[in-house]
């Protein structure tokens, strides 16, 4: 069902039958894969005109407690034509032991994919909640694992489904059609993502490591149920990654964002969290919007680091490394 406010709406293809109906398939084949590749956010207007476009791919992530709050959220209103890949109760992140934190295998993704509809040609669009701005970063750590894959067309909708809600645009809702299944090819990038030794490594070779965490697990007042020690990786920043938004959860401009993320320098660059989820959002804001090169996401982070031991962490609160 398709609605906005009180009135009934006709899906886009249906509105835009008439006119294109005289067109030959040559044009419309044309008009379909029109546009360059997705890339950092698109606000809501640029994603409203695109819907119904062939080989444009409206992925909300949103989730609940269980996978069926999260179906039953993504039921109740979405964006019209969107596929839902619920992000706590999906694939993106995977366990290795009793850790559910890492970049998915090519193979694993390759599903993932393909089976919301996803295939190497499209253009994906995610959509989070917009609520807070832990939201954004589950789209950015949805994003960032699209980008380690080799996918090129990927934005995130600044703002999120609240945005798309506050501008009165169409939502649908019910239960959707099953996504038809595509094909889908892993072509993983090298450079993305950080490991453990590169952590390790990373003060001797001038990498920067930016810790996305708020100021009080940086300075060991307070730490991550599953993270086994107070503080930070000794050498970090801390660049807390909710310093991003403005009141309404959307990014702030690329100059006000410049200014906040300039303890990261011009060098390479590892960001870091708890679980590799608010670091996507530091992460994004360098590479993708102020196109910082050499940027990796370590998806690891503290769950990681402070349960191998194989380096030191430091607790100002403490005084000392543990």
């Amino acid at each position: 069902m398709l609605m906005t406010g009180k009135n009934l709406m006709l899906s886009p293809l249906r509105r835009f039958s008439a006119p294109l109906a005289g067109l030959s398939l040559a044009v419309l084949a044309t008009l379909a894969h029109a546009g360059e590749p997705l890339r950092g956010v698109i606000d809501a207007p640029a994603l409203k005109g695109k819907l119904g476009t062939r080989g444009v791919v409206v992925l909300d992530i949103r989730s609940g407690e269980t996978r069926e709050a999260g179906r039953a959220t993504f039921n109740s209103g979405r964006i019209p034509g969107a596929v839902h890949g619920d992000y706590a109760h999906g694939a993106w992140r995977l366990p290795r032991g009793k850790v559910s934190v890492y970049l998915p295998e090519p193979a694993q993704f390759e599903a993932l994919a393909g089976d919301l509809g996803v295939s190497n040609d499209s253009h994906v669009v995610v959509v989070h909640e917009g609520t807070d701005a832990t939201s954004f970063g589950a789209a950015a750590r949805v994003y960032w694992t699209f980008k380690a894959m080799g996918h090129t067309s990927v934005a995130i909708l600044d703002g999120g489904y609240r945005a798309w809600q506050q501008a009165g645009y169409p939502v649908e809702t019910g239960s959707p059609k099953v996504p038809q299944a595509a094909l889908y090819e892993a072509k993983p990038v090298q450079g993305l993502r950080a490991k453990l030794d590169d952590v390790l490594a990373a003060s001797n070779q001038n990498v920067a490591l930016i810790d996305s965490r708020p100021e009080s697990f940086f300075s060991g007042l307070e730490k991550h149920r599953g993270v086994e020690a107070f503080g930070h990786i000794p050498g970090a920043l801390n660049v807390p990654h909710h310093t991003a938004f403005g009141p309404d959860f959307r990014l702030k401009d690329k100059a006000s964002l410049a200014k906040i993320f300039a303890p990261a320098g011009d060098g390479a660059a590892i960001a870091y969290c708890n679980t590799g989820h608010w670091a996507a959002t530091d992460w994004f804001v360098l590479s993708e919007v102020l196109g910082k090169r050499d940027v990796k996401l370590y998806d690891g982070s503290m769950l990681e680091y402070a349960s191998e031991k194989k380096g030191p962490v430091h607790n100002p609160k403490a005084g000392s490394g543990s």
